[in-house]
């Protein structure tokens, strides 16, 4: 059998068991009304917690930028790719998150990755949540470190895992609020058992800065909590794309010398960090309050009309738990037939058994959007669940 044969057979596979990944077309702006596949729908597929994706001032910093600086850097930034606009970037998000130093990273799963294999090695030992990003556990396997992972938020459990002293270093890893459910970890309980067990601590706040704290400085900001290394993304709370390790400066220069998706990939396009900074301002200042504020309203008031969606009370990201991978694909089809999108999530993203709605809440929407979700969503099977 050729390799292509083998692969068709693993196509009807997925097929069979309903988890084939068919890619939909987006025509048009990222925002609350979108054009997919063709057809107009209020969008609740989106990371685009903001509202800024389709901003005008983001595509006007980045057209400057593209005109002064061309398409592209040309090389690895440890060559010659090393533009302005990354450095003054990293500069900016180390002022805003008060961070000694800022690596930028082409991408959130690049970023999660690195910091990983940088910090870690064989000998070393992480602690992981058991529901952490793709990005994170595909990190840490690369870092050949020993891995313990811990029950979701079960932090007797990961105290218990860091009593024995073992390993060179060791390092506890966890999402703040985490991506697929909508809950948001204990972030002052984990620094405190970092410290008590002599372990770094590395959050990745991506789907938490620009939305949560002080500033939309992220969870671990609004607690008083410093982690070693906080991991952050522009391509969700922004709208526009890359990411950050906010960390030490010594740790900063590690990754600069040791995190292999950053020294080995072109560094990014100088519009995008253009973008990303006009982003910045607009999150750190009022309006970014203003726009969290809204978020968090429409986070409460669908909650009020389908009590089973989950996650926090005011977190964008609210699942509802359907179960059934084939079941969960007819709720997406059929809020797609009412003008509705919402993308149905099926493993191996969320465990088995726990296929969901992921309804991603924007400052975008209005209060009519929220209804007619909330509304509709009332009309749909579902088991809901204490843990989503």
């Amino acid at each position: 059998m050729s390799l292509d044969d083998e692969v068709r057979a693993e196509l009807r596979e997925l097929e069979v068991t309903n988890r084939l990944r068919i890619p939909r077309i987006l025509d048009g702006v990222q925002g609350p009304h979108a054009v997919i596949d063709g057809r107009a729908v209020i969008n609740f597929a989106s990371n685009d917690y903001l509202g800024l994706a389709g901003d005008p001032r983001l595509v006007r910093a980045a057209a400057v930028a593209l005109d002064e600086a061309g398409a592209g850097v040309g090389s690895s930034r440890l060559i010659v790719g090393n533009h302005r606009q990354h450095v003054e970037l990293e500069a900016a998000v180390a002022d805003w998150l008060r961070y000694g130093g800022v690596r930028l990273f082409n991408a959130g799963y690049a970023a999660n990755v690195g910091v990983m294999t940088a910090l870690l090695r064989a000998g070393d030992v992480v602690f992981s949540d058991a529901l952490n990003h793709a990005s994170l556990i595909d990190g840490c396997r690369l870092s050949r470190a020993e891995i313990v992972v811990f029950p979701h938020a079960d932090y007797r459990a990961l105290e218990a895992a860091l009593s024995p002293a073992r390993g060179r270093r060791r390092i506890v890893v966890s999402e703040s609020l985490f991506s697929m459910d909508g809950d948001i970890a204990d972030v002052e309980v984990l620094a405190a058992l970092c410290r008590r067990h002599d372990a770094a601590f590395v959050l990745d706040e991506a789907h938490a800065v620009g939305v949560l704290g002080p500033e939309g400085r992220g969870v671990a900001a609004a607690c008083g909590v410093v982690p070693d290394v906080v991991v952050g993304t522009f391509g969700k709370a922004f709208g526009s794309f890359g990411a950050f390790a906010a960390t030490t400066r010594p740790i900063a220069e590690l990754l600069w010398n040791r995190a292999r998706p950053f020294v080995f990939s072109t560094g990014l396009p100088p519009s995008v960090p253009a973008a990303s900074r006009a982003a910045l301002e607009l999150v750190r200042g009022t309006e970014g309050d203003q726009r969290r504020v809204k978020l968090a309203g429409h986070a409460r008031r669908l909650r009020q009309l389908e009590p089973r969606a989950g996650g926090a009370p005011t977190s964008a990201i609210a699942p509802l738990l359907i179960g059934g991978d084939r079941e969960v694909m007819a709720c997406t089809e059929a809020l797609l037939a009412n003008g509705l999108f919402v993308q149905g999530i099926r493993p191996p993203t969320v465990p088995r058994g726990t296929a969901r709605l992921r309804i991603g809440l924007s400052a975008a929407h209005d209060q009519q959007h929220i209804d007619k979700i909330g509304k509709y969503l009332q009309t749909l099977g579902g088991t809901g669940s204490d843990h989503v």
